[in-house]
């Protein structure tokens, strides 16, 4: 692919890559190779398949204004494809918000004002208030599930394995990916305790933590696949965001079980016994994991680390600390998968700011070691708070902050799923500066880190399409 030199920058990921490309196990990276060139239309999103007149696109180059047989221009085109995005990213985290309190009031309420037709031809007219809109069901949502794990008790920051090498060879491995709910978790966790049967738990996208339970993480999106290729993960546990249609395809191949975490009714008894008869007929077969793990501080709160973030304001009075960034967002095949995100974290905490995390991002930090403390800090140079819906604990922590004068901003280097559009538009309507969607950031950036805020939409459209089109 273009302008990339290695895969990912995990050495487990690219151990269990030779060992893919030996076998002629095609994965993520290799399904993209294969559809260069890409549509650049579609990624600068000014071509339109909303009717069946279409497809129509517009030509960036054009001197003249071009439109489609309906009448859009490029501009149009393209803020409709974001707001279009951010708002199937809202409901995304809606459908979240209602899976971790069942009957939740707003669900309706958010479902009316997020949902469109493609036949409501002008429902965008008036972009700003439909920004607006996006971000306030956004950050109503994300705050229902924070105030659903702080119900379940806020806990403590818990040390968890990282990568691969969490996997055990004398056990049954089993894996929670994409949005699991977490008494489903834990309805798993009590039968293979009644079982008797060593089992590790383990967990992918979308499962960092778990409610308030502290998962070991293999390792996120874009190397989602990876771990079935260890040899040792027995099932797979899947929620409905987040997960690969190909790792489905991958498991079934290696006879891995899959198990749908949305049925109603739930034999917990029957998913161990599949676990651990998928356990035996492996437990002959050689096992190809690379001995690569780490551990990471997960679940800061603005409730657990409340002395923590009052010594954060201090430091800030007293010039030690430059400020707060958040940094999010997933994971994209078209860069090294976790170089961006580890070098923008390892420059900003060298410039003397907080970095706090959470998502696959998060991930992607956890494993290079930044979220794991040392002998000489108590803390982290990197706060993990969970999984990308867990982005609600962040608007908590920066209210806080900001209402101590510490400036605060956000960036999300890379864009994949529509929820982190979504959450983009929350930060920036809870009044947090955010940044999406770049390749290389300016040194000046790192300087006294000057994150380009977004406050306006048209300033947020504009580097949105600037980031699709490279």
């Amino acid at each position: 692919m273009k302008n990339v030199y290695k895969k990912s920058q995990d050495s487990a990921v690219n151990q269990v890559l030779a060992a893919a490309y030996r076998s002629r196990t095609p994965l993520i990276w290799d399904r993209a190779e294969a559809m260069q060139p890409q549509c650049g239309f579609g990624r600068l999103a000014i071509c339109c398949t909303d009717c069946q007149e279409g497809p129509c696109r517009t030509n960036p180059f054009s001197a003249e204004q071009q439109q489609t047989i309906c009448g859009r221009d490029k501009q149009e085109l393209a803020a409709r494809s974001f707001l279009r995005k951010a708002s199937d990213g809202a409901l995304a985290l809606t459908k979240l918000a209602a899976q971790y309190e069942p009957g939740c009031s707003f669900y309706d309420e958010a479902v009316s004002q997020l949902a469109v037709s493609d036949d409501e031809m002008l429902a965008f007219a008036d972009t700003t208030e439909r920004l607006a809109t996006i971000g306030r069901c956004t950050n109503t949502v994300l705050e229902q599930i924070s105030q659903s794990r702080q119900a379940a008790g806020s806990g403590v920051p818990a040390a968890v394995g990282i990568n691969l090498g969490v996997l055990r060879a004398d056990a049954v491995n089993i894996v929670f990916h994409g949005h699991v709910d977490w008494q489903y978790v834990l309805g798993v966790q009590a039968a293979a305790r009644d079982a008797a049967i060593p089992v590790q738990f383990s967990s992918l996208c979308g499962n960092e933590l778990n409610g308030n339970l502290p998962l070991p993480l293999l390792t996120n999106y874009d190397s989602q696949e990876v771990p079935l290729l260890t040899g040792l993960v027995d099932l797979i546990v899947i929620g409905g965001q987040c997960v690969l249609p190909s790792l489905v395809k991958l498991a079934a191949s290696r006879k891995i079980p899959v198990v749908k975490a949305a049925a109603k009714t739930v034999d917990y008894a029957a998913v161990i016994q599949s676990a651990w008869q998928a356990y035996k007929n492996r437990s002959s077969i050689a096992a190809a994991v690379p001995a690569v793990s780490n551990e990471a501080y997960i679940g800061f709160t603005i409730d657990n680390s409340a002395e923590l973030f009052q010594r954060v304001t201090e430091q800030f009075r007293q010039g030690s600390l430059q400020g707060v960034v958040y940094l999010g967002g997933c994971g994209s095949v078209a860069n090294t998968q976790d170089a961006q995100p580890v070098q923008l974290a390892a420059a900003l905490v060298e410039a003397g700011y907080l970095v706090i995390t959470g998502g696959c991002a998060g991930t992607a930090l956890a494993k290079a070691g930044l979220c794991q403390a040392d002998g000489k800090n108590e803390v982290p140079p990197v706060l993990h708070i969970g999984s990308c819906h867990d982005a609600g604990e962040f608007l908590r922590i920066a209210a806080y902050l900001q209402q101590n004068n510490v400036p605060v901003k956000a960036l999300f280097p890379e864009i994949n799923h529509n929820k982190v559009l979504a959450t983009a538009l929350g930060f920036a309507a809870a009044g947090i500066p955010s940044w999406l969607g770049f390749e290389a950031v300016p040194d000046e950036v790192y300087e006294k880190a000057e994150l380009l805020p977004l406050p306006e939409a048209a300033e947020l459209l504009q580097t949105l399409r600037k980031g699709a089109g490279k």
